[in-house]
């Protein structure tokens, strides 16, 4: 089964379709949303054949059901990613993986660049030799906050992008791979479908370091208190921390829907500081106002020093993808 459009500009989509279930491989599948997705999907058995890959954590726990294995993949060997598609012909791939975290991209950026950038072109390529749907994660980063652009959020899908930091600048380059690739066919058939999300948060992180929407609550913990010394809480960005399993069903009603190869925002509209977020999970868990006092203080000057730069609000206008889905 694939998906055709009849035009680039087309919004209406033409399928040629079989009856069997459709092939879903999710790349990143031992991460957070990842595992949302791939959680979400196996759920519904009847209508996906879904096989999830990742490369060191390959047992994931699931709720309510019982701990599920997953394929190894390297998407850094490109032989063997290649093998893999082709063994398992997936209608859809959902490539989740990539590194997220932009100050672990500074410390190992080669690795980081041949994950973000060069496995999504190789990946795409594969998807379209297979006649495969490519859906690809990116990052409301690719935006600047009008710091530099001057152009100002919320933004739209096609906003005039400018990353500030390598991260960000790693997911673009993975758009216009993406668009590249799948999505300027002579036959006017766009198959990369291309989401741009948040700061997410998970519901069964095993670690507060997984999120970055968590990992405050760190100075909570025993171990992590320094000595009387207040831990500054980032209270200058504004963000929008978005569920997993949230981002996870709209991907469910992409793929339902059969939407056509664009870009897309699927983000929360509530933004806040991470230092209010924390106020807010402290305030969920019990934790009194004087502890939080006691323990952590607002950081209101900005990244911190030896961080890579970020901008202070890429807020995501969602309103254009939501009338483009629902419509379909």
């Amino acid at each position: 089964c694939f998906w055709k459009c009849s035009s680039v500009s087309s919004i209406s989509t033409h399928l040629y379709w079989n009856m069997s279930k459709i092939k879903i491989i999710v790349t990143g599948a031992s991460g957070m949303l990842g595992r949302a997705l791939h959680r979400l999907l196996l759920l519904e058995f009847g209508e996906y054949a879904v096989v999830g890959t990742g490369l060191s954590r390959l047992q994931v726990s699931h709720a309510g059901s019982t701990e599920q294995q997953l394929e190894r993949l390297d998407l850094l060997d490109h032989e063997a990613t290649s093998r893999f598609l082709q063994c398992h012909q997936p209608d859809v791939v959902c490539h989740c993986a990539a590194q997220r975290f932009p100050d672990a991209f500074e410390k190992r950026p080669d690795e980081s660049i041949r994950l973000n950038v060069e496995s999504t072109r190789h990946l795409a390529e594969e998807c379209k030799k297979l006649n495969s749907v490519l859906v690809y994660i990116s990052t409301s980063y690719v935006f600047d906050g009008g710091a530099v652009s001057r152009v100002l959020p919320p933004y739209k899908p096609n906003d005039s992008t400018n990353p500030i930091n390598n991260y960000g600048k790693s997911k673009l380059d993975g758009e216009c791979a993406v668009n590249e690739v799948l999505n300027t066919n002579c036959d006017g058939s766009r198959k990369g479908i291309i989401v741009r999300v948040p700061l997410l948060y998970g519901e069964d992180c095993t670690d507060l370091a997984e999120s970055p929407a968590l990992e405050m609550l760190k100075a909570f913990l025993p171990k992590d208190q320094n000595c009387g010394v207040k831990k500054g809480i980032d209270n200058w960005a504004l963000r929008f921390p978005t569920s997993c399993e949230d981002v996870a069903r709209v991907l469910k009603e992409m793929i339902d829907r059969r939407v056509t190869g664009d870009t897309y925002h699927v983000s929360s509209p509530h933004g806040m500081t991470k230092y209010d977020l924390m106020k807010l999970q402290c305030n969920i868990l019990g934790i009194s106002p004087k502890t939080v006092d006691e323990l952590t203080a607002p950081n209101s000057a900005g990244p911190p020093t030896g961080s890579a730069p970020r901008p202070q609000c890429t807020q995501l206008d969602c309103s254009s993808s939501l009338h483009h889905i629902l419509q379909l």
